[in-house]
């Protein structure tokens, strides 16, 4: 998004029955999007060959890989500031954290909050016209127009107050600029917690039109960055669900990747990081990577 004050991107996978996306208004085959998606994931409980991932069951065993996912970003990008949460839904507790209630600015993964917010809107049922269209290639492609177009449309800064509220998050907060929407801030327990109302409490079926759409995530964005970093290539296979954000701001550059992974989609991450604004991309995003990897090592994936 080179003709904002500040660049973001975003990209998404999630859930849904193989090699169908849900786009505003019903559905389509996705047999041309080879060589632009990068995941297929299945739903959360249903059956599943992903590696079975397990958390660490110490004290000792969390701090130590809380420690390695913020040493390996730091191994690559000296000076970086990473968050971390991870939740695990088998046992409704957050395993690993580092700094989980700190804000940190959001770039694209905002765009959850807005795509929920449009839903609600439309009594949880995926929009028609112009507005469904947005919506769909909002989270599929990572389009900032389009979650420009539907900021505007639906009450700027007054999104995040009213799915703040809707989710119950205590640590997210509308950007300083209305129209900058990726200057929301959300920690990383906020991040964990939308996924999980995604996951459990989003009516049908808008919970479908979200997950479906987001089932499938084009490899290249539509401002030409690579989304494949962290989660997805960390945990390969083990990958059900990514949401991911980009961006310079000020004299930093935060590159934020976030998701759920194992097996009946057990664990939500969200490892937002701000790294110096000398930083280029390539570097970022083999530290998110190297980072993405530790928490995968410490979650038993190889």
């Amino acid at each position: 998004m080179g003709h904002r004050v500040v660049a973001a991107g975003v990209v998404a996978g999630a859930v849904l029955a193989a090699g169908i996306t849900l786009t505003a208004g019903g559905t389509s085959d996705d047999s041309a999007g080879d060589t632009r998606r990068s995941v297929i994931a299945a739903a959360p409980g249903r059956s599943s060959d992903r590696a079975t991932l397990e958390p660490p069951t110490t004290a000792h065993d969390r701090e130590q890989a809380a420690a390695a996912v913020v040493g390996a970003v730091r191994g690559v990008v000296p000076g970086s500031r990473p968050g971390l949460a991870v939740y695990d839904r088998h046992t409704d507790a957050m395993v690993v954290g580092a700094g989980p209630d700190e804000p940190f600015y959001t770039a694209s993964v905002v765009k959850l909050l807005i795509a929920v917010d449009v839903l609600r809107a439309h009594d949880w049922r995926v929009p028609g016209g112009d507005t469904g269209s947005d919506l769909t290639t909002m989270l599929s492609a990572s389009d900032d127009a389009a979650a420009t177009r539907l900021w505007d449309e639906f009450g700027g800064a007054a999104i995040i107050g009213r799915t703040a509220s809707l989710i119950g998050l205590d640590s997210t907060t509308p950007p300083g600029e209305a129209d900058e929407w990726e200057l929301t801030r959300m920690s990383p327990r906020d991040i964990v917690r939308t996924y999980t109302y995604l996951q459990h409490d989003l009516p049908r079926p808008a919970r479908d039109a979200v997950l479906g759409t987001l089932a499938h995530f084009d490899a290249t964005a539509a401002d030409g960055f690579d989304q494949r970093f962290g989660l997805p290539t960390a945990f390969g296979d083990a990958t059900v669900a990514v949401k991911q954000g980009w961006m310079p701001v000020g004299d930093d550059v935060v590159l934020n990747t976030t998701g759920v992974v194992g097996a009946g989609g057990r664990f939500v991450v969200a490892l937002p990081v701000v790294l110096p604004g000398d930083t280029d991309f390539a570097t970022a995003r083999d530290a998110l990577t190297a980072g993405a990897q530790a928490l995968a090592r410490s979650l038993g994936h190889n």
